[in-house]
């Protein structure tokens, strides 16, 4: 079964970013839409690779927000923002990757972006250097 998920997240370009643990992470996301009238969910959350899980979702960091997307017959551009996930429960590393999904359309899109993210510590580490040594 995961190994199908994977086959369903398209990769799109994405730029990288550097945050804290205590901060939060913004996505843009640009998008066309054709057809209906029609309230939907657009959701983010943070990601890792583990194993063959390419996008293997870290869920203290999802986040949903509804759209509005009028009728349309021909695809129209749009774009949402989805703010606020929480970075909190990802470690201190590089490699993470952004996955964004739709709810209440057909299926489940998803669109993902491997290794964008770096998290930092919000502890700095201690760095000592040793200046010299005296042998008596």
């Amino acid at each position: 079964m995961a190994r199908e998920l994977i086959t369903l997240v398209t990769q799109v370009s994405c730029n990288s970013v550097t945050k804290k643990q205590n901060q939060t992470l913004s996505v843009r996301v640009n998008y066309t839409y054709q057809g209906p009238a029609k309230t939907a969910r657009l959701g983010a959350v943070v990601t890792q690779e583990l194993g063959v899980l390419e996008f293997d979702e870290i869920g203290s960091t999802r986040k949903e927000v509804y759209v509005n997307l009028a009728e349309s017959l021909t695809p129209s551009t749009l774009y949402s923002n989805i703010t606020g996930l929480p970075l909190s429960g990802c470690a201190a590393k590089s490699g993470y990757g952004v996955k964004v999904y739709a709810l209440d359309l057909d299926g489940k899109p998803e669109w993902g972006c491997k290794r964008v993210l770096t998290v930092e510590s919000v502890v700095p580490t201690p760095t000592l250097n040793v200046t010299s040594l005296s042998l008596s």
